[in-house]
């Protein structure tokens, strides 16, 4: 009987200690009138897209260029990242887990960072307080054995994607950051100390009109204070109830599209009066654009792969869906 006791509290302590996977983040600086931003990025978010479980977030610094569409709207916190990572004047630049690489972003780029684990888990929760108000709650647990006593946290929102013709030919822009609610190179947090603690940081934010809340998510980065790399992250996705009427006409319709995977047409299913659509690829070019006639769309022509679909109704709602194109 003792020697199952023993056992039993082996077992339960390697449960409460145990690592779990880091999850990679990849930070995106560029610029929507850089024209080799223009060349490179559709290669970026090629690799990225290729790999669905990644964090991505874009920054876009005022410079080399401070015309930059973006970069107008939040120049002080875009300028403040690319500065922390001591890369402010040039664009592209990519950085893995904190550490700047390739900006080409390949395979061979990621490959390090893919299957390593952390002795702590982030946890992100994004929620609605008000109307115009969200909150990102970060928790930090501790879950393997740990000297690291001070880290920094970077708490942001951004829009997982924006539909945008820069003057660069870049059409759509992912993982866009919007707001930060931390300094530029995070604030100082103290981890939880005995294995299977946690400790919670709780930051608000208002949310633009611009905005598109259904594709709101927020992030929250742990980072080694000293070199940067990134401990571990996750982000979570804007939830709430809609405020009133009017926001929920604008962009809670329904939209459906069947069959997916598709050969040769897709059927588009909505609850409110559609106006056009266009169908980009996944590096963001434009493959077809037309009005809505019919809830039938050709798409024979079509290469093999992955599509979004973005559409516009007539009360000027918009809306994004993924589907596949099929060999048959």
């Amino acid at each position: 009987m003792k020697h199952v006791f023993l056992i039993l509290i082996v077992f339960i302590s390697t449960i409460l200690e145990a690592q779990v996977p880091r999850n990679v983040v990849v930070e995106v600086f560029t610029n929507t009138r850089c024209s080799t931003c223009g060349v490179k990025d559709p290669g970026i978010f090629r690799t990225i897209h290729k790999n669905p479980d990644l964090i991505q977030i874009a920054y876009y610094p005022s410079s080399p260029y401070s015309n930059c569409f973006f970069s107008q709207q939040n120049r002080s916190e875009y300028d403040g990242r690319t500065r922390n990572y001591a890369v402010y004047g040039s664009t592209p630049r990519v950085f893995v887990q904190g550490t700047e690489v390739n900006n080409n972003l390949d395979s061979i780029d990621l490959a390090p960072a893919l299957g390593q684990m952390s002795n702590f888990e982030v946890r992100v929760t994004h929620a609605k307080t008000s109307t115009t108000m969200a909150q990102i709650t970060t928790t930090i647990f501790k879950r393997a054995a740990d000297t690291t006593t001070l880290a920094k946290l970077y708490v942001a929102a951004g829009e997982d994607s924006i539909v945008y013709s820069a003057p660069n030919g870049v059409p759509v822009h992912y993982g866009v950051m919007r707001k930060a609610m931390t300094d530029s190179s995070g604030m100082i947090i103290n981890l939880p100390s005995l294995v299977g603690d946690s400790v919670s940081i709780a930051k608000s934010y208002t949310i633009s009109i611009d905005w598109n809340q259904a594709l709101l998510s927020g992030y929250g980065f742990v980072m080694n204070p000293t070199t940067k790399v990134i401990i571990n992250a996750n982000k979570a996705k804007l939830t709430g109830v809609l405020p009133n009427a009017i926001e929920h006409i604008k962009q809670e319709f329904s939209l459906s599209i069947a069959p997916n995977p598709a050969n040769d047409r897709i059927f588009v299913n909505s609850d409110i009066q559609l106006k056009e659509y266009s169908i980009l690829d996944l590096l963001g070019r434009m493959r077809q654009r037309a009005d809505f006639t019919q809830t039938a769309i050709a798409i024979e022509t079509l290469p093999t792969g992955v599509y979004l679909l973005a559409v516009k109704a007539e009360n000027g709602a918009a809306k994004t869906l993924r589907f596949i194109k099929s060999s048959q």
